[in-house]
């Protein structure tokens, strides 16, 4: 199915995947993702030939795979993250491509290597929000923190998922067909109906030019100013407020079963790597006796 003829017979799977980069490329902008991250994808599938280049499609075995990630863990000494980044590679691109189910949790890391989440304080967000005047650029600092978004969900965000009257977002993640419902802020619902009279998008909440969706880049790039403005010396990114969404809420002392839900996370071990960022004390706890 997979194979082609050429000069010298049949080609293998890995130089038909050299002539479908561009077309991985394209399924990938599809689907939302970010430039960076749809290079660190190519990047991973096209270094798959060296290893591949004997075998065709229906010949490659998770056993094969897992064998490969055992070389270059051996020899190039790669991280736990960059395993699963090449694992999802491959996964995503035998789906948008081969059109082809290949199922690789079995050879996932066990374990990631985790970093506790860059947060930062609720009157530094206030800040980046009270000093952010381009109208467009709040809503995407609000949505960003007010919902926990992830960059992906809010550049894949359609005004039809935003229900004004019940304060409520419907969020679709795109990668997993997952679905979750989280918070509407009530200061965006007073600030959403002025920003869809000033830009009138279309389609998505945040558009970009010809009425197509926000490019992450810009996103990023409007974050980044937002914490210049506000005098913040640190990276401050998409990530960073979500990540702060989820420290001010368990601060706040939100059960963290519910912010796993809004997180969208499937392991209450991930939720519980913020209880070590949130800026609370010990000494504002109140012993039982104290309130009887």
């Amino acid at each position: 199915m997979f194979r082609r003829f050429g000069k010298n017979g049949y080609t293998n799977v890995f130089e038909i995947m050299k002539i479908n980069i561009e077309l991985f490329r394209n399924q990938l902008q599809t689907h939302k993702y970010s430039e960076s991250s749809i290079h660190s994808y190519i990047n991973c599938i096209k270094q798959l030939k060296h290893f591949f280049q004997k075998y065709e499609s229906n010949a490659i075995t998770i056993e094969l795979i897992k064998n490969h990630i055992s070389w270059l863990i051996q020899e190039k000494s790669i991280s736990q993250s960059y395993q699963k980044q090449i694992l999802f590679a491959i996964q995503k691109y035998f789906d948008l491509v081969l059109n082809k189910e290949l199922n690789l949790s079995a050879i996932y890391p066990r374990r990631l290597e985790y970093h506790l989440p860059n947060c930062i304080s609720k009157l530094q967000i206030k800040e980046m929000i009270d000093k952010t005047a381009n109208l467009k650029h709040k809503i995407i600092l609000c949505l960003l923190y007010s919902a926990g978004l992830r960059l992906f969900e809010l550049l894949n965000l359609r005004i039809k998922d935003i229900d004004l009257v019940n304060k409520k977002i419907h969020i679709l993640h795109v990668k997993d067909k997952t679905e979750r419902i989280v918070m509407l802020s009530y200061s965006l619902t007073e600030i959403l109906p002025k920003y869809y009279e000033k830009y009138k998008p279309v389609s998505f909440v945040v558009e970009g030019q010809g009425g197509k969706a926000y490019s992450g880049k810009s996103v990023q790039e409007v974050v980044k100013q937002a914490a210049s403005r506000s005098g913040l010396i640190i990276p401050v990114t998409p990530q960073c407020l979500r990540h702060s969404f989820a420290s001010h809420l368990i601060e706040n002392g939100t059960d963290i079963h519910y912010v796993q839900e809004l997180l969208g996370h499937q392991s209450i071990k991930t939720t519980e790597n913020y209880t070590h960022t949130s800026d609370f004390s010990k000494t504002n706890i109140q012993s039982p006796l104290d309130i009887l």
